[in-house]
């Protein structure tokens, strides 16, 4: 989720005819960056790309280091000291005081090209993908190598680096990246988990909001409700999923196990429980009741769910009272739940 993976499958696509496109990857930060270490960036030969290593300071003089690499296929390391004085040199009036350290390689038809394409088919089949990228060597290995393994077993790549992934595998890991040291060469691990499924009960004008704000976010979005002149596909994002459907059909026409954050805002007391008590014993990471604490109480007991953590009232407390700051207040809490974090403002807050 972190890696914006679903733009850079989606440039991917539309450079598919291209022979190389470049890959950006941070390999090491220090300081306060607005990125971290594992984020990454595609360039097309025209210049085109897809990815933020900055908040877009950095892209273009990017864009130039990759004019190099197209033409000489060798990786490149370059890195951006943000620190006072070299901010005055650079001339880039960033004064964010951290360091980013990248490595920028050309990927080509099979050479590199490929671990996207599986990356995208993993994703599809809901796995989720670790990745192994060589930053340094000494021996062996060669920078810029790459190999992967998804959940389900699938391999792709390096044959050198698949033993690491199958012992990293073994407990499929929690964080975004690692570096390690194997057979003379630094290896950065990164964690590529399928796209954020969020589940919409309910498609009344409330909720169109809603799914713009989960839709824009990169996630893979869901909205079902029984009445047709909600349920149309024109109401929302043309990338969001509508369907019409019987409430207590819920569990016949969409594979449940695979939704990562439901919310339930029909509106309507029995439907609502109806949708809960389909959704309370499934391994979803959210789940949250439109509505006040009472009727959350009330929906437990319809619902036959007493020990279910459920988030309700919904979303953030920022003052919000009208359908788009509730929306925004939604997927913000949705979005702080998925990546274990409680909400809270970014002020006074030691970590980065």
């Amino acid at each position: 989720m972190h890696l914006g993976t679903p733009a850079l499958l989606e440039f991917c696509r539309r450079h598919q005819n291209d022979e190389s496109l470049v890959l950006v990857t941070i390999i090491d930060t220090s300081g306060s960056t607005y990125r971290k270490t594992g984020a990454m960036m595609l360039i097309s030969p025209g210049g085109d790309f897809e990815g933020l290593i900055s908040g877009g300071c950095l892209e273009g003089d990017l864009l130039e280091h990759a004019a190099n690499v197209f033409e000489t296929g060798e990786p490149a390391y370059v890195t951006y000291d943000m620190s006072a004085d070299d901010d005055l040199i650079w001339s880039l009036g960033i004064g964010c005081d951290g360091v980013i350290h990248l490595m920028l390689q050309r990927l080509g038809r099979g050479n590199g090209l490929e671990i996207f394409h599986q990356v995208e088919t993993s994703h599809l089949e809901r796995e989720a993908v670790l990745l192994a990228l060589v930053t340094h060597v000494k021996s062996g290995l060669c920078a810029g190598e790459m190999a992967l393994r998804d959940t389900s077993g699938v391999t792709v790549g390096q044959p050198g680096l698949l033993p690491l992934l199958e012992e990293t595998a073994v407990n499929w890991p929690e964080w975004r990246s690692r570096v390690v040291e194997t057979e003379g060469a630094r290896v950065m691990l990164i964690n590529m988990p399928a796209q954020t499924r969020v589940l919409i009960c309910g498609a009344g004008p409330d909720a169109v909001p809603v799914a713009q704000a989960c839709c824009s976010l990169g996630w893979d979005v869901v909205v079902t409700d029984h009445r047709p002149a909600f349920a149309r596909a024109e109401r929302f994002p043309e990338d969001c999923t509508v369907m019409q459907q019987r409430q207590e059909a819920l569990h016949e026409n969409l594979d449940l196990d695979e939704i990562d954050a439901a919310v339930i805002m029909t509106h309507h007391l029995e439907s609502d429980a109806s949708y809960l008590g389909q959704l309370c014993d499934k391994p979803l990471r959210y789940l949250g009741l439109l509505g006040p604490r009472a009727r959350k109480g009330r929906l437990r007991e319809m619902a036959g769910c007493p020990d279910r953590e459920l988030f309700g009232p919904v979303g953030l407390d920022i003052g919000a009272e009208l359908p788009a700051s509730i929306a925004l207040s939604i997927a913000s809490e949705i979005h702080a739940v998925l990546n274990r974090r409680d909400g809270r403002s970014l002020t006074g807050l030691a970590h980065d």
